[in-house]
């Protein structure tokens, strides 16, 4: 008997379902072609087991749809606001992935398939008549349900959840189809219930640091610093030395006379005896912590006794010079100089440390007297050739650690922190006759530099030559024929029309802004039987026809026609609107830099000089130490004292800026301890010494790098040959190689140093000092027990070398090369983590990088990219991604950094004749050199 003979049902293959059988239905959802038995020549065979396994789905479908039937009129929506487990079973239930639904391989091809075809069609049936089939086809949305579901099954895999078991009634045939894995189906739960619960797409939210950059925190951060585990354990002498003392403890706590006096007379007969008086001066200045009842009493203490020893500020810096010298020339009693050299610089740093707490934009008297005190004496001088001296004979009894804490404290005080540097850079603006903006101005209004509005000139010119070019309102140097001078280099405009990259492509023939252009040729005609090779066509648009796209303005009130034939020039040069618009914005949003000026105006200098001439210039206005200043200006008074450290200190800043990096190079061995990774049972107290070593060099970093990083700063606002000079010194020191290796090595722990999964040590200046008071001590655990969710000790250290970084090779392509190949996965990992001050100096390095780079590593690094879009402010003419002169950059690099090495040279020797002249510069006696 063929199949469907005898039957009103066709013939149906066995990869089809119950729904390919309806009118109008989708594709077959659940397709299975492979053949679960063996296979016969005889199509009866193939035939009747088909229908086997037919009958066997439609006795589930079936029973589905009664289901769906006795179900009241809102069964939909009820259906709708399931629980998510109804909704999987249904799902299942009605895709056929429950029940008996087996292929089967009988002992034998003969069975009897009427008895079988009767049976399912009782079962069936169900005393229902055959417009079932068709009554289900009047549902469409248990339908639009079934489609659903089966797309979420097709595109995110099958949810078939936990297929429950079922006993078969007949035990002796097997199961052919493939078993699911135990583990698929848990993560495919696992899967599901996210779905479910509408956690499966959450959005990535990037992790925030809540830390701002800042020179200086707070006295009890900056305090906590100075102390490392080692002088601990100076704290009970120097309090049981000022027990000693005839002095009455009470009355000097609560009457400010009586202390004011007892502080005075020690300070007076501190040359006579410099044991006793130190240490009680010391113990003075650390706020009496023996009486102190709690951290905010004992940090008012340490300001208000601090206070008392500025008028004798002198004798404190007379004898701290004198114990330096002695911890650096004599060879006796070294041990008891080193601890008087930590009470003595201890005693300076609170005073330097105060002051710049106390500062708030207009200095108070009190701070303009210890600022004058450290000048007079000269100590930023006197530490910097400490260092030097330790370079060539490093003594432990020097504590160079507390002397670069200390130099970074009074060259804060003494130069300013951030909030000075900028009142004092708008200051020196007005004084020049320049525009100063203001952050809010800045970020606002987009300016271009004169180099780029150099380029977009010459660029006008090529295209325009009798095209008058607008007045910008900032004055430019006139154009010198400079091709015979060394200072050629220094600043090349790299106009497109000089760019290679154009020079294969064709100039366009008209202007796209015209109004009317003439339609295209008709294409030649080519013989096919002819063989010629085709050409390449290129669409890339040619940038040394400026400005191809036309502007309107933005109120829309004029027609672009009428403004294009606006007399505003000569009627004999005729030029397109976009380009006489865009000469005037840019020749109004031009921005001449303060250190622009002085690089110009030494530049003039220097070629006058190479030619032989006698210079013309009158005076230097950037000679601040010859400046006259009448008003007292602050801005002025700053200038000076930084021209003349850098005069004294210009033979010994090579030897600081050695020590200062193979101070930062000592945390390269630093290892770091995961929390998680320490067992409860673990001794943690054997680690502690080392956390304590680890502390006082990651301390030593922020101090090292923070005076690199102000020295660059104030020197950049001084002159810009004084931050050249120093950044020439920290290139040839091979700077950028110890950062990239210090960035790297905390790469990895970067978010869990931040989130506080680093063990670290919990040994504090002030839980010692709490210890010599019950009131103190339960203070302090209350305020300091709980552990705080973020880490920030490190982030001014990373903030620190990121500027310095970038200062260093700002537009200076021979210093960008250094650059190590992988350093764009170093700065992926510190972006990470949102930071704006982290970002800043890693997005203006990638800028710098960028057009250097290939598309792989563009798209790689797409994610720096884009940030600098949406954090960083662009110049109005600012092709950084593409579109530089690549070769041309490369290939005058060696020649800016000897061009500017040579005006270096030019600008040292002629303002600072005498520290060049301990360098081993001399003049050159022409008349000497003649006989």
């Amino acid at each position: 008997m063929k199949a469907g003979q005898g039957r009103d049902v066709p013939i149906i293959n066995r990869s089809m379902s119950l729904d390919d059988i309806k009118h109008k239905r989708t594709p077959p959802q659940f397709i299975d072609d492979m053949a679960a038995h063996r296979t016969s020549n005889s199509a009866q065979e193939r035939n009747e087991i088909l229908l086997k396994d037919l009958d066997i789905m439609l006795k589930n479908k079936l029973n589905v749809v009664n289901g769906l039937r006795n179900q009241s009129p809102n069964s939909t929506a009820t259906r709708r606001s399931a629980s998510y487990d109804d909704l999987n079973g249904s799902f299942r239930q009605r895709s056929g992935l429950e029940g008996d639904i087996i292929t089967r391989s009988p002992p034998g091809l003969d069975y009897e398939d009427d008895a079988l075809l009767a049976d399912n069609a009782t079962e069936l049936d169900g005393g229902r008549s055959d417009n079932l089939y068709q009554g289900n086809l009047d549902m469409p949305e248990e339908d639009e349900d079934d489609e659903e579901f089966a797309n979420v099954d097709e595109v995110d895999g099958p949810l078939l959840g936990h297929l429950q078991e079922k006993t078969d009634k007949n035990n002796d045939l097997k199961d052919y189809n493939m078993p699911i894995n135990e583990d698929l189906k848990k993560d495919l739960e696992n899967r599901a219930a996210e779905l479910a619960e509408g956690n499966g797409f959450q959005p990535v939210i990037q992790k925030k640091v809540e830390w701002s950059f800042k020179d200086f925190t707070s006295l009890n951060s900056e305090l906590d610093d100075w102390f490392c585990a080692a002088d601990y354990a100076l704290l009970s002498p120097s309090k049981n030395q000022f027990m000693k003392k005839d002095i009455n403890e009470e009355q000097f706590m609560s009457d400010d006379v009586y202390a004011e006096k007892i502080t005075k007379s020690l300070l007076d007969l501190l040359p006579q005896d410099i044991g006793g008086n130190l240490l009680s001066l010391f113990y003075i200045s650390m706020g009496i912590f023996g009486k102190a009842k709690s951290m905010n009493d004992h940090l008012t203490y340490i300001r208000r006794n601090t206070m008392f020893m500025i008028p004798q500020l002198p004798i404190l810096i007379k004898t701290f010079k004198e114990i330096c010298i002695s911890c650096r020339d004599n060879k006796n009693n070294l041990k008891r100089q080193s601890t008087f050299l930590f009470y003595s610089s201890s005693i300076l740093f609170l005073i330097a440390t105060i002051c710049i707490e106390s500062r708030d934009g207009k200095s108070s008297e009190f701070i303009q007297t210890v600022i004058h005190f450290f000048d007079d004496d000269a100590v930023l001088q006197f530490l910097t050739k400490y260092i030097e001296h330790w370079r060539w004979n490093s003594r432990l009894s020097m504590r160079v650690r507390n002397i670069i804490s200390l130099l970074f404290k009074l060259i804060t005080l003494q130069f300013g922190d951030r909030s000075l540097y900028t009142t004092t850079k708008k200051q020196l603006y007005n004084f020049h006759g320049l525009n100063a903006y203001n952050n809010d101005e800045e970020g606002k209004r987009l300016t271009v530099s004169p180099l780029h509005y150099k380029a977009f000139q010459e660029d006008i010119t090529s295209r325009f030559p009798e095209y008058p070019m607008p007045t910008p309102h900032e004055e430019l140097p006139k154009d010198i024929d400079d091709s015979t001078s060394l200072s050629q280099f220094l600043e090349i405009p790299r106009s497109k029309a000089r760019n290679p990259m154009n020079l294969n492509l064709a100039v366009p023939e008209q202007h796209i802004a015209t109004p009317a252009p003439s339609p295209p040729a008709s294409p030649e005609l080519t013989s096919s039987l002819v063989e010629s090779p085709r050409l390449r066509k290129s669409f890339q648009t040619n940038m040394a026809y400026p400005c191809l796209y036309p502007s309107d303005d933005d109120l829309d009130l004029d027609a672009l026609n009428k403004r294009i034939s606006s007399k505003k020039c000569d009627e004999d040069v005729k030029v397109p609107f976009s380009i006489e618009e865009a000469a005037t914005i840019l020749s109004s949003n031009l921005k001449v830099k303060l250190s622009t000026r002085q690089l110009w105006s030494e530049r003039e200098l220097f070629m006058v000089t190479e030619r032989g001439w006698q210079s013309s210039i009158p005076s230097d206005p950037y000679n601040y130490p010859e400046m006259k200043n009448p008003t007292d200006a602050e801005c002025i008074n700053i200038m000076k004292r930084i021209d003349t450290y850098y005069r004294d200190c210009l033979p010994n800043l090579n030897s600081l800026v050695f020590v200062l990096l193979q101070t930062m190079e000592s945390n390269l061995n630093n290892i770091v301890y995961k929390r998680s990774t320490i067992s409860e049972d673990a001794n943690v107290e054997t680690l502690k010494p080392y956390l304590e070593i680890m502390k006082a060099k990651e301390t030593a970093l922020r101090t090292s790098t923070g005076i690199l990083y102000l020295l660059l700063k104030w020197f950049k606002l001084n002159h810009i040959l004084k931050f050249e000079q120093f950044s020439v010194l920290l290139y040839d020191s091979r700077y950028i190689n110890t950062c990239t290796s210090i960035l790297n090595k905390y790469s990895e722990s970067y978010s869990s140093r931040i989130f506080n999964e680093i063990l670290t040590t919990d040994e504090s200046i002030w839980k010692v000092c709490s210890q010599h008071n019950a009131a103190y001590e339960q203070d302090y655990k209350i305020s300091f027990g709980n552990v705080t969710d973020q880490d920030t000790s490190l982030l001014p250290s990373f903030a620190y070398m990121l500027r310095i970084l970038r200062k260093m090779i700002d537009n200076k392509t021979q210093r960008l090369k250094e650059l190590p190949l992988p350093i764009g996965l170093i700065f992926k990992k510190y972006y990470k983590l949102y930071n704006l001050d982290i970002y800043h100096p890693i997005l203006r390095i990638i800028r710098e990088l960028t057009p250097f780079k290939n598309k792989r590593w563009k798209s790689e690094h797409m994610e720096l990219i884009s940030g600098v879009y949406l954090y960083e402010r662009l110049e109005l003419i600012d092709n950084w991604v593409t579109g530089k002169d690549i070769a041309g950059e490369i290939n005058d690099a060696c020649g800016q950094e000897i061009a500017l090495r040579a005006l270096l040279q030019f600008y040292n020797f002629r303002r600072y004749e005498t520290s060049m002249t301990q360098l081993g510069y001399t003049t050159r006696d022409r008349d000497r050199d003649l006989t």
